[in-house]
């Protein structure tokens, strides 16, 4: 269990991102603005780029005080939010993107891409396939992956390779140099990629999607949860924070719990086992 003070007045209140540069900075940027004017405080943004959301101490930056509130990827927010570290606490909103198959909820998926002139049509065939992932913090990259092969009895050796690139955009750009054959990329990241490079995505195509998962989430540095977590979702409630997300995908925020990461957890003891028992 973390321990300290709430956020001193004096100080800006740090809101940091773990899911850009996939999702634009100005979606984050929006929010942070927002909550800065509707909780009369200045807010600072920060974007940590190289993984989907912490798995390891060093990489807290919640019990380590750097960071107040914070977007990341569902796996991390588990590792997180459970004891020993514990440092997390979690709004009751996520943002609800446009794709039509989340039918208003705070859910999204994950397409499988491929090369517009690779031989693959499901998920099944991609056996022997080069296939590139973002890192491990990630759901809708890495764990859903896992969980895909492990409900069939499969490992990652189904795959020609597995492999760790860095990012959803990266993968994305392997797959167009031939340096890749599959992934599986987060859609709302997937649509924004082929609105900003449409040459390059008239290259590409989905085949399959998994999910839906819950979205991530947005969450609150434990120790400020108190004081922190009423205003914040009062803030993402209102209508004119509407204004400036629509631009980037998002037409509200949803309710959502911990029971909806529970399917989360299930997935990565059903991945364990499968690993346990190979």
């Amino acid at each position: 269990m973390v321990t300290g003070d709430p956020i001193p007045s004096r100080r800006p209140l740090v809101v940091t991102t773990w899911l850009s540069p996939g999702l634009p900075v100005g979606l984050f940027q929006a929010i942070a603005d927002h909550l800065g004017e509707a909780l009369d405080v200045t807010t600072e943004l920060t974007v940590e780029s190289k993984i989907s959301g912490p798995l390891k101490a060093e990489d807290d930056r919640f019990s380590l005080g750097l960071t107040d509130v914070g977007f990341l990827c569902p796996p991390a927010y588990l590792w997180l939010r459970n004891p020993p570290v514990d440092s997390v606490r979690l709004v009751p909103l996520a943002p609800v993107h446009d794709d039509p198959r989340n039918d208003g909820r705070p859910v999204y998926f994950s397409d499988i891409v491929v090369h517009i002139d690779a031989p693959f049509e499901r998920f099944d065939d991609l056996a022997g396939a080069r296939f590139g992932y973002n890192d491990p913090s990630s759901l809708s990259g890495y764990l859903s992956v896992l969980g895909r092969l492990a409900a069939s009895g499969r490992d990652t050796g189904f795959f020609g390779c597995f492999e760790q690139v860095g990012g959803h955009r990266d993968t994305l750009e392997r797959i167009v140099d031939g340096r890749l054959d599959a992934t599986a990329v987060d859609a709302n990241v997937w649509r924004a990629w082929k609105a900003e490079n449409p040459g390059a995505a008239g290259r590409l195509r989905s085949i399959d999607s998994l999910g839906p998962h819950p979205v991530q989430p947005v969450v609150v540095r434990t120790p400020l949860a108190d004081g922190l977590l009423e205003p914040i979702t009062a803030a993402l409630s209102e209508p004119s924070l509407l204004a400036g997300v629509r631009r980037y995908g998002v037409v509200g925020f949803g309710p959502i719990t911990d029971r909806d990461f529970d399917m989360v957890a299930a997935k990565a003891r059903l991945v364990t086992d499968v690993a346990a028992a190979s």
